[in-house]
């Protein structure tokens, strides 16, 4: 094993280049009282921010440079032999600025500053090829800096064309992994960023399958509707949906796919569209949610599955009939008493295909609010890792009696804020308010 040392006078190339027989001409009498130095591959010969006390003869094989970081090596470089390297450093005493291991087997020659001066001066075509060696990397680095200076500048305006890759292929040769890792890494962010844009697009995509306002009140009948949705990601599985059946009846729809990202939000879009396509072919609840959920298990080889409620709300009795097909329990309100539960009575959508729908009811009286909301609030977490529970959401829901429809929606996003005290969002948030107000109010 050689000493450890280090180098690097110029990081990329590390010193002269020249033709291999005019180094071997100005060294052949040193290097007969040199010894050599057979490396193997992974010796280290130079380590960074050593001082440069000797320069080295690589006669033969090839050598890796790399820069040591924090985040661990960065390869710079390989040098192939013959060719002096770090030279410069030991003639103008420069800490080394990179390190370098064999890559390859490798016969080396050590040459103390002292002899390295010495020969400089018996041989000034020595030092003038260390130079004319300086001047050539400095012109290649200013190209170099150049050039990714652009493509640094294009990747922030978003215009990172193919042009740009075919020029950091072909870029400074003493950079060749760094040209390449660069490459790379622009690679790596243009890919992202048309990930990027292509959730934007889906996002738009699960906003269209979704209500154009938030707010929806009914005229005559004193029904009100207020939703918001928060999602955990660009989109997600969660989903709502209201729109009116007749001039009678409202239809209330909230539910979340299993799963998220791109996956979700497009079985998102085909459980909305089959709801609402059933509930105009279909005379009630059960048979709705019955062919909704054939329609879903039909050629379903990803086996995603929805919780949904289903409700199918009279304006003018107020009375509600629903199936909740696996969903966390809405909370009936009632202008007085404690919030009721409209527990499960199926199976979630795209399960199975011959399970009953069982269908029930609930009568909405005036003043009474009926809230829905997906999982994203009952199982939002703190940093200790808790969940916010059904209790606490329905001790929220009973607090917030008498405010707006707004407030309370309001009210529930910011107990589950207040909840998390900075935990990331890991689910889709989901809440809607029905409220049946007094006609004299």
């Amino acid at each position: 094993m050689p000493r450890d040392h280090t180098d690097t006078s110029m990081f990329p190339g590390l010193g002269g280049s020249e033709p291999a027989f005019a180094l071997l001409e100005v060294l052949q009498k040193s290097l007969a009282e040199l010894r050599p130095v057979d490396l193997q591959p992974g010796d280290v010969l130079i380590r960074q921010a050593d001082a440069s006390e000797w320069a080295f003869f690589l006669e033969s094989g090839s050598l890796l440079v790399y820069s040591e970081t924090r985040y661990g090596p960065v390869p710079l470089a390989t040098i192939q032999g013959p060719r002096l390297v770090g030279e410069i450093g030991a003639l103008a005493e420069i800490a080394r600025t990179a390190s370098v291991e064999a890559a390859t087997s490798a016969r080396v020659y050590e040459i103390d500053r002292a002899r390295l001066v010495e020969l400089a001066r018996q041989s000034p075509e020595l030092l003038v090829s260390a130079v004319r060696q300086l001047g050539r990397e400095l012109e290649s680095m200013n190209k170099a800096i150049a050039l990714y200076t652009n493509a640094l500048a294009a990747l922030e305006r978003r215009d990172f064309d193919a042009g740009i890759f075919d020029d950091l292929a072909h870029a400074s040769p003493q950079l060749p992994e760094f040209s390449a890792a660069f490459a790379r890494f622009a690679d790596q962010i243009t890919s992202k960023r048309r990930s990027q844009d292509e959730l934007a697009g889906a996002a738009l995509i699960q906003k269209s399958f979704l209500p154009k306002e938030p707010m929806m009140k009914l005229a005559g009948s004193g029904v009100e509707v207020q939703a918001r949705m928060r999602p955990a990601r660009e989109v997600g599985g969660d989903f709502y949906d209201y729109f009116m059946l007749d001039a009678d009846r409202m239809v209330l729809v909230i539910g979340d796919v299993c799963g998220k990202g791109i996956p979700a939000s497009l079985f998102m879009a085909v459980v909305v569209t089959s709801l609402r396509t059933a509930a105009r072919e279909e005379a009630d609840v059960s048979s709705t949610i019955a062919r909704a959920n054939a329609r879903l298990c039909r050629d379903n080889t990803a086996s995603m599955f929805a919780t949904t409620f289903y409700g199918v709300l009279n304006l003018q009795s107020g009375l509600l009939e629903y199936c909740n097909c696996g969903h966390n329990a809405p909370l009936h309100l009632p202008a007085q008493g404690e919030p009721r539960e409209l527990v499960a009575t199926a199976l979630p959508l795209g399960m199975l295909a011959d399970r009953p729908m069982e269908v029930a009811s609930v009568e909405l009286a005036r003043g009474d609010d009926l809230v829905l909301f997906t999982d994203g609030v009952t199982e939002a977490t703190n940093p200790a890792n808790e969940e916010l529970g059904d209790n606490c959401v329905a001790e929220v829901v009973s607090s917030l009696r008498g405010r707006t429809p707004a407030e309370v929606v309001s009210g529930i996003f910011e107990a589950v804020d207040r909840f998390a005290h900075g935990a990331e969002q890991a689910d889709d948030i989901t809440c809607v308010l029905v409220r049946r107000r007094d006609l004299g109010v």
